[in-house]
């Protein structure tokens, strides 16, 4: 059973797969909506730990979402981050201003996701909580002193969501060739049915045709055997009328 259940708001779908594979990965199950719109439904009718909002949505923005979220009594408690490309500082004041416990970019250090998705399903209570969500988030647009280990640690997780990328090409791929020799299935099941309908439309025409030359052929003889005996029964009345004259001349 998996330890958390997140909800993705991103109307990307490659983004959407990106972070539902990095969250499965850490044993969280994920379900995923393209708008803030289908989201409250979903929200009624699921359980989430954590909420993942994009910023650029069609409708509802992020920023409109987060507010309503944490106006609802429903949501307000669910932590929610802003998953987004935007980086400036302006912009995660004012995300945390409107609620959120966090931004996180899209190109998501793994390590820093896994760390803050460990305290967002740990028992730490609040404030210490907050302060923790606090330092786990990246300071976006802060100048950061890292050491080799850490800059290692984050290249390291840029890579595990490249990684996760090319996993999605190489499935998108996979999914276009099935897609293509089915479509050929299709079409050589279509031309071996359209190549036998022609061998059954051929047959009929000649079983057609055979039929009409038969049944010309059988008229023809009936006409021919009718005027042979009306010239019989003509012959026949003539050499009567002969007679007859022959008769009435004595």
């Amino acid at each position: 059973m998996p330890r958390g259940h997140a909800l993705i708001i991103e109307d990307s779908s490659t983004a959407r797969i990106i972070l539902a594979r990095l969250l499965e990965r850490a044993d969280i199950s994920s379900k995923a909506v393209a708008t803030a719109e289908q989201a409250f439904p979903v929200l009624q009718s699921d359980h989430f730990d954590v909420i993942f909002l994009d910023h650029m949505l069609p409708g509802m923005n992020g920023f409109q979402a987060l507010e309503k979220l944490k106006s609802l009594p429903d949501t307000r408690d669910i932590p929610v981050f802003m998953y987004t490309s935007q980086n400036a500082g302006k912009y995660i004041e004012e995300a945390r201003a409107l609620g959120a416990a966090g931004v996180i970019r899209k190109q998501v250090d793994r390590e820093q996701l896994m760390r803050t998705l460990d305290l967002i399903l740990s028992d730490i209570p609040e404030p210490e909580h907050s302060e923790a969500l606090r330092l786990a988030v990246e300071n976006v647009g802060q100048p950061v002193t890292e050491s080799p280990e850490q800059a290692q640690r984050k290249i390291s997780g840029r890579m595990s969501t490249l990684e996760v990328a090319y996993e999605e090409l190489e499935e998108q791929l996979r999914e276009l060739k099935q897609q293509q020799e089915e479509k050929h299935i299709h079409q050589a099941e279509q031309s071996r049915r359209l190549r036998k309908n022609i061998r059954w439309l051929s047959a009929a025409v000649v079983t057609l045709v055979i039929a009409l030359a038969w049944i010309t052929s059988w008229q023809t003889g009936q006409l021919q055997d009718h005027a042979e005996r009306t010239s019989d029964r003509f012959a026949l009345m003539q050499s009567i009328m002969g007679g007859l004259i022959e008769l009435i001349s004595k």
